[in-house]
């Protein structure tokens, strides 16, 4: 990987989550105290930010009073991404994000597809906030910096936690609470960083991102996921413009049981944008070479298909489609190669 260039300039946006999180003493609950300055602070780049030859501009994106570890709505990830946008078109050439691990994946996926953006964007947090043994979050954000300084703009959005890099449409939280606990859909392609050494083993394959940010997003996009001989009863009470989308994640491959088939299929005949996804945490959704015609119903019915994204990503994809008005396609026409 190439050395970091001269007179570079990042920028630090603290989103909150476990990173930012000391323990009060009034309460002992976590709370998001440091911003993106303290962080910053703590890092041995500000000791000798001089010597490397950069600055980091700190910004703060101001929580609402709702937002809490486990408390994310969708004009949070538009605030985000409107506040990323007005930073990546002035003089900056890398954006490190701060951001809480449960709403991670999603918030930098969405950021990846809705923010048009020249420069590369890095997400990170923390397992564990500074007041536990063995927090991480200052290596993290370390880590992260390292890579902002040095990745080609056609990555993109990146990810990284535990020395690991991530793609965002591809990364997951495969664990509650280790430090490795972020993990890549198997096939996709991740890198790693030793000392300070940022290694990237693949090349980034163009492809089309949706490219602009809509003015809000429907929270009202569930994700059933199907079992064996489940009925899919609840779908029975869905009535017209209750929601806005589904995302179904079907059983491994993504299969519907037989059961709940003729109600999916009713939802989208009569209209509502549907997407099914493979439930598994790895691997197509797509089984037709081996079973023909198995989803045919259900595309002349009008459901999408997904290949490639986790149901959460599909659910983000879907939601960003409907706010711009657009038809959902699935992800990643521009991976596949052909067949013959």
């Amino acid at each position: 990987m190439a050395r970091a260039r001269k007179n570079l300039r990042l920028a630090l946006i603290a989103a909150g989550g476990t990173i930012s999180m000391l323990k009060d003493p009034a309460t002992s609950k976590s709370v998001s105290v440091w911003t993106a300055a303290d962080l910053f602070a703590q890092t041995s780049f500000a000791q000798d930010a001089a010597a490397r030859d950069f600055t980091v501009r700190c910004i703060d994106l101001v929580p609402s009073s709702r937002t809490g570890p486990l408390r994310v709505y969708p004009e949070d990830f538009l605030a985000l991404a409107r506040r990323i946008q007005k930073v990546v078109i002035t003089n900056i050439d890398g954006v490190v994000v701060t951001h809480g691990t449960d709403a991670m994946e999603e918030a930098a996926y969405c950021v990846d597809e809705v923010v048009a953006s020249a420069v590369p964007i890095v997400f990170t947090g923390a397992m564990r906030p500074a007041w536990a043994t063995g927090c991480d979050g200052i290596r993290n954000l370390e880590n992260a910096l390292r890579i902002a300084a040095v990745i080609p703009a056609a990555y993109a959005t990146l990810v990284t936690l535990n020395d690991q890099i991530f793609e965002a449409w591809s990364v997951y939280k495969a664990d509650t609470g280790a430090f490795d606990a972020f993990a890549a859909r198997r096939g996709a392609p991740f890198g790693r960083i030793f000392g300070d050494q940022v290694e990237c083993s693949w090349r980034p394959i163009p492809r089309q991102r949706l490219g602009q940010i809509p003015s809000a997003l429907p929270s009202s996009v569930p994700i059933l996921t199907m079992g064996v001989a489940d009925d899919a009863a609840l779908l029975e009470r869905v009535t017209e413009g209750q929601i806005q989308g589904l995302v179904i994640a079907g059983m491994a491959s993504g299969t519907i049981p037989e059961i709940a088939y003729q109600k999916v299929l009713s939802l989208a005949q009569a209209g509502l944008p549907v997407v099914l996804c493979s439930s598994a945490t790895s691997g197509w959704t797509n089984a037709e070479y081996y079973y023909p015609t198995v989803y045919a119903g259900l595309r002349t019915a009008g459901v999408c298909i997904e290949d490639h994204l986790s149901p959460r990503k599909a659910r983000i994809r879907l939601m960003v489609c409907l706010g711009l008005g657009v038809a959902y396609v699935p992800f990643g026409q521009e991976f596949v190669m052909g067949s013959v």
